[in-house]
């Protein structure tokens, strides 16, 4: 499914306000996912209407690129703030970043 950036501005903040409601992994019910659908419903622009599962997809989307985020920033002491992220400018950076992710890929697959 095709996200806006509104529609997933809206899952996060719904999510964030319903935290009380995951479990021990971060993962929601599947009645959480629906109501979740349910709130971004109004912001559809185009496209198919999202569902529980378009929403569990793309929340676990989310995190897992968070993760990432939080493994690089940490383990390899790298920069990144919520600004300009990696601030990734420097061509031995951006080729530091695509091992990085590609290693992630590959381990997650």
């Amino acid at each position: 499914a095709d996200w806006t950036p509104e529609e997933v501005d809206a899952l996060v903040h719904y999510l964030h306000r319903h935290c009380a409601e995951r479990g021990d992994t971060g993962s929601f019910c599947q009645s959480t996912y629906a109501n979740t659908a349910d709130h971004i419903r109004p912001l559809l622009v185009s496209g198919k209407v999202k569902d529980h599962k378009n929403v569990s997809i793309k929340w676990g989307a989310l995190k897992q690129t968070y993760n990432a985020i939080m493994t690089y920033r940490s383990k390899l002491g790298e920069h990144w703030d919520n600004e300009r992220g990696a601030n990734i400018g420097r061509a031995l950076a951006a080729e530091s970043w695509s091992k990085y992710v590609a290693v992630k890929v590959l381990s997650s697959g």
